[in-house]
């Protein structure tokens, strides 16, 4: 009992109320953990679900956003066709008109007289809008003979090498030409042969500046307007865009022949959409440009509302949903302290009862012995000092083994012989089981077994083991055969100890709580051996399990062999 008197003197309630409410607090944190799991899982199911659902909303919104692309897109495309089909009427009223004068009897190239021209040309210019540049009459030859007004062009201007006065003396149809691709102005000529008894004898010529009261011009500022020829030359804006030089413009016109048309190209390294669509007198297309991002901005803004929009929907009810969870676990967590502190009070209140019953039996047993002594004031028997003195040392046992629960062990380790040790913890009970008519068997000692503990705590590990084990027996009949028995098992790795009996076993509502403190299946039973047994297994790096078996019950000891890895592991 030197080991006992070394120890720190410990109130009961102070060791009752740090292991309650160490176990109490150990099933408070449990089930906040399974709160906590359980909130986890709901968020992640609704996390999950709204995952599908956003997933679902941004394959719709991508849907309608690319619906809504092809819809304005195919919008510009008709808008042009409807602007190319309005210039093409002008053109061709431009070219009615100058063949109603190619007609009128007044045009006769073939004399040499030019005053009903004259006179034709000044009422056609005065009266008419259509040719705001002028109107001009060409001879055989491709000269000008008269223009009015006069500067548009000049008297005696040879136009006869132009390759579309070539061309109209070929094919001897009204054309609308422009009079060069390269220049910086936006002129177009209007050229109706005048034919006289099937024979090219001249032309009329009317100039269109298409800058002027923008026949082809778009209101939207962000767009693009732009006439060319089908071979892709600019004749409007009056001076080409750079890309008209581009292999990507060109490319606009490869096709063949022209047909109305939407694509997406980059121009100027920008994203643009251009819409197409030939214009149907001359060979000329007329484009619409829009850069990407202005032309779809109120799509992407729409989509991005509704994104916003959806994404709101589906976080709202998360916001509202942790809130609700956090103020559940608050709840939860106010409800479980105070079951934690009523189960406390109640935990303490039967260990305190089991102890007072263990210190009771003693003290019933010390004061019959002192009865005794008292009563026969001779010398008293050995019996009763013996019994005297069992009582005194079964109290004074559970008081220390009581003290060293109340404390994690802090094993003073030392070179030990296992098997020397095991024999020194079953000699103790020897007597018992003989007593109890159990066989006490110990298999595996006989080899050395070297390992570094503490003898005093491994000692008490087994004893409470082997004491339990001899518990479960009392009360069996010999006819049972009831059998405690001790096994050692030596591994590279650790000393295996098994304590195993024939008795009932652990019954099933004790097995997930046996190893808990004041937690005991016999009626006169505290309920710390397990527990101190389990403990002092801990602090030397090993563990102390209860293994299946067919019949009663087997606890497994295991003692790592390597102290520098237990020490770690302890640690």
């Amino acid at each position: 009992m030197e080991r006992g008197s070394g120890l720190d003197d410990v109130p009961t309630e102070s060791i009752l109320s740090s292991e309650v409410s160490s176990t109490a607090s150990g099933a408070a944190g449990k089930s906040a953990a399974v709160h906590a799991r359980f909130a986890k899982a709901v968020l992640l199911v609704y996390l999950g679900a709204s995952s599908v659902a956003i997933a679902m909303l941004v394959a719709a919104l991508v849907t309608d956003r690319n619906h809504d692309r092809e819809q304005v897109v195919r919008r510009l495309e008709l808008e042009t066709q409807v602007r190319a089909s309005y210039l093409g009427q002008h053109l061709a009223l431009l070219v009615a008109e100058l063949q109603r004068l190619g007609l009128r009897s007044e045009v006769n190239l073939l004399d040499a007289n030019m005053a009903p021209e004259r006179r034709l040309l000044e009422i056609a210019h005065e009266n008419s809008t259509f040719f705001n540049l002028g109107v001009a009459v060409v001879d055989l030859e491709g000269t000008v003979q008269w223009a009015e007004p006069r500067q548009f062009l000049h008297r005696g201007t040879s136009l006869g090498n132009q390759p579309w006065f070539l061309e109209a003396e070929r094919s001897v149809e009204a054309r609308i030409v422009p009079v060069d691709p390269q220049s910086t102005d936006a002129v177009v000529f209007v050229v109706s042969p005048v034919v006289r008894d099937g024979q090219f004898t001249g032309a009329l010529v009317g100039g269109v500046d298409l800058t002027k009261d923008r026949p082809i011009g778009d209101d939207d500022s962000s767009r693009m307007t732009v006439l060319a020829t089908e071979r892709g030359n600019v004749v409007y804006p009056p001076v080409p865009p750079r890309f008209s030089s581009t292999d990507e413009w060109t490319g606009l016109f490869a096709r063949r022949p022209m047909t109305p048309f939407a694509t997406e190209v980059r121009l100027d390294d920008v994203p643009t959409i251009v819409a197409a669509a030939p214009i149907s007198v001359g060979e000329l297309a007329l484009l619409t440009l829009a850069q990407e991002t202005e032309l779809f901005s109120n799509v992407t803004a729409r989509l991005r509302t509704r994104l916003l929009f959806g994404l709101s929907l589906a976080l709202a009810p998360l916001f509202a949903l942790v809130l609700l969870l956090r103020r559940s676990f608050r709840e939860f967590q106010r409800s479980e302290a105070q079951v934690v502190r009523e189960e406390r009070l109640q935990r303490i209140g039967e260990a305190a009862s089991l102890i007072a019953h263990e210190v009771r039996n003693s003290l019933n047993g010390l004061k019959m012995g002192l009865d005794l002594v008292l009563r026969d004031r001779a010398q008293p028997s050995e019996r009763v000092v013996a019994e005297l003195r069992a009582e005194i040392e079964r109290l004074s046992s559970f008081t220390h083994q009581l003290m060293l629960f109340a404390k994690d062990p802090e094993p003073r380790r030392a070179a030990i012989e296992l098997s020397t040790l095991i024999e020194s913890a079953l000699r103790l009970w020897r007597d018992v089981a003989a007593e109890l008519d159990v066989a006490l068997v110990v298999e595996g000692a006989d080899a050395p077994l070297p390992l570094s503990g503490d003898p005093v705590l491994l000692q008490i590990a087994i004893s409470n083991l082997v004491s339990n084990a001899l518990d479960a027996l009392a009360g069996t009949s010999p006819s049972e055969h009831p059998r405690v028995l001790v096994s050692v098992e030596a591994r590279p790795e650790a000393i295996i100890v098994r304590v195993s009996d024939n008795g009932p076993g652990v019954p099933e509502a004790l097995r997930e709580t046996l190893f808990e403190p004041f937690v005991t299946g016999k009626p006169s039973g505290v309920g710390i051996g397990l527990a101190m047994a389990r403990k002092i297994a801990a602090a030397h790096g090993g563990e102390l399990t209860l293994a299946p078996s067919r019949l009663g019950a087997t606890f497994v000891l295991a003692l790592p062999t390597d102290p520098a890895k237990t020490e770690g592991e302890a640690r």
